[in-house]
């Protein structure tokens, strides 16, 4: 019996440290099995599911609009009263995005193509029509002001004769077509008339709008690294209308182009990473840090935003000298980016929503600044086994640098440089349900099949030993009792034996 015990307890034992052994060799193997997989699936080839997805891809992205209305533009230019602006919105438009003239290198190792961007306007996710008005800084007029702020007076006197003349104010009211979209400003067709007359073309449009003529356009031409050479490097950008940097900054760091368009990255992404993306609409490079776990549509993902040094002043972040524009003499303060280098010349200034991560100087200057992190913050949401963007928010504000002009007077009671706010966007990209069902059952099921199994069978074999284990000290512990009960009972039969003797011989 006791044998028959012991050979049992060995057995089981045995079976539960296999079972540990075999679960632990799995963990490497189905590690390499899903790497494999994914390694497999994730690079851009000709004709793959993941070619199709990513040339239309499959997710409802919006790009949504948010207004600021002045309240008191004529205290503004006639007492220099600080500026109050209401904001309104959203008015939003659903996106399609769509890559055309795909070519491939020989040897598959690239991609170049264009994307072409389609809006169309989502009444029922917006608080009113396009057609709605509101009063905004006139910013061509500002503009021709800026460019002649260092031209002999005779210059500004002309052209504030023009302004005067064509019944132009520094704030104007506008519908929220217009505004983004375009319309006829009197001021841009009275100086191409003008130079046309003397034969002078100044490759001006009469119209203006702040994304005037990109609707249905592209924004250049992308060659990306396809990862069938090397999978850290997927869908990273070689090069941006066949250049592998910027020219409009002071330096190479902030003339490098980094990172992919923002919509997918290289598998096995990692909490310490820094993403980057490159961004054509602020002219730079951007980056992104881990800040938490999220979950998109039952999928655990790993959100990244930008931190606060992004846009830092140089003292915050002295890398970003290189954005003084200029000269780096011209440096602005945090939360901030002087777009003129890159705009024509025109007073541009980006920022987050509301001025979020700005200097408070910033936010003090306009009334109806209120920066909220969960509202104005951009982020990423990207599943970290396939790279692949499930959610994300693009939150930017477009501001006019305003400024007192000597002998214009629209201006002439503004104290210092203000950045005057124009409007926000929140560039939106969300999975649907059907990519996220299929996602889950293509690629998440069958690891989590793999993780049960390995995992199943170290914590089976876990059990079976622990129960060996507790068994066997069962065991030996009844065995020790017996024996020692035994010991007890030979003694006693001694001491009966050794009382008899010495009656015997007593009685002798």
């Amino acid at each position: 019996m006791g044998c028959s015990t012991k050979v049992k307890l060995t057995v089981f034992g045995v079976l539960g440290i296999v079972l540990i052994a075999i679960g632990g060799i799995l963990i490497d193997v189905f590690d390499q099995v899903i790497h494999s997989e994914v390694n497999e699936q994730i690079p851009l080839k000709p004709g793959s599911e993941t070619f199709k997805k990513w040339v239309n891809p499959p997710a409802d992205v919006f790009l949504q609009f948010w207004l600021f209305d002045v309240q008191n533009a004529y205290e503004i230019v006639h007492y220099g009263a600080k500026p109050i602006v209401v904001e309104k919105g959203p008015y939003s438009y659903r996106e399609y995005k769509v890559k055309t003239n795909v070519t491939f290198s020989e040897d598959n190792a690239t991609a170049s193509y264009y994307e072409t961007r389609t809006l169309v306007f989502d009444r029922n996710m917006s608080v009113g029509d396009e057609n709605d008005t509101f009063v905004s800084l006139n910013c061509p007029m500002m503009g021709f002001a800026t460019l002649v702020r260092f031209e002999y007076d005779i210059i500004k006197d002309i052209l504030e004769a023009a302004f005067e003349v064509l019944g132009e104010h520094l704030f104007v009211k506008l519908t929220v077509k217009d505004l983004i979209w375009g319309y006829e400003e009197p001021l841009l067709k009275f100086v191409n008339d003008a130079a046309k007359s003397r034969n002078i073309s100044l490759g001006l449009d009469d119209h203006f709008g702040l994304f005037y003529g990109q609707n249905g356009s592209n924004d250049g031409l992308y060659t990306i690294y396809t990862g069938t050479k090397d999978i850290t490097q997927a869908y990273t950008i070689q090069t941006w209308n066949g250049n592998e940097s910027l020219p409009y900054w002071e330096t190479i760091w902030c003339n490098a182009i980094n990172g992919t368009d923002g919509s997918l990255y290289h598998p096995f992404i990692k909490k310490s990473e820094t993403l980057r993306l490159f961004a054509t609409d602020v002219c730079r490079s951007l980056y992104a840090d881990y800040e938490g776990d999220r979950t998109v549509k039952g999928i655990d993902v790993y959100r990244f935003v930008p931190p606060a040094k992004m846009f830092g002043d140089i003292k915050t972040n002295p890398d970003n000298i290189g954005f003084c524009t200029p000269n780096i003499t011209e440096c602005l303060g945090s939360g901030v980016l002087n777009m003129s280098a890159c705009k024509d010349g025109a007073q541009i200034v980006m920022s987050s929503p509301h001025f979020y991560q700005g200097d408070p100087d910033y936010v003090n200057a306009i009334e109806g600044m209120h920066p909220e992190k969960d509202v104005h913050q951009t982020f990423l949401d990207v599943e970290p086994i396939s790279g692949v963007l499930l959610s994300a928010a693009k939150r930017l504000q477009i501001n006019i640098a305003v400024m007192p002009i000597p002998l214009i007077s629209s201006t002439a009671k503004f104290k210092n440089l203000t950045f005057f706010p124009i409007l926000w966007l929140n560039e939106s990209a969300l999975i649907n349900d059907a990519t996220a069902k299929d996602f889950k059952s293509q690629i998440l099921e069958p690891i989590k099949i793999l993780d049960a199994v390995k995992y199943g069978l170290i914590t089976i074999g876990a059990f079976i030993l622990f129960c060996t284990i507790v068994f066997t000290i069962k065991y030996w512990v009844q065995r020790s009792r017996t024996r020692g009960g035994e010991l007890q009972i030979n003694r006693g039969d001694y001491d009966v034996l050794r009382d008899g003797e010495n009656e015997q011989q007593d009685g002798e």
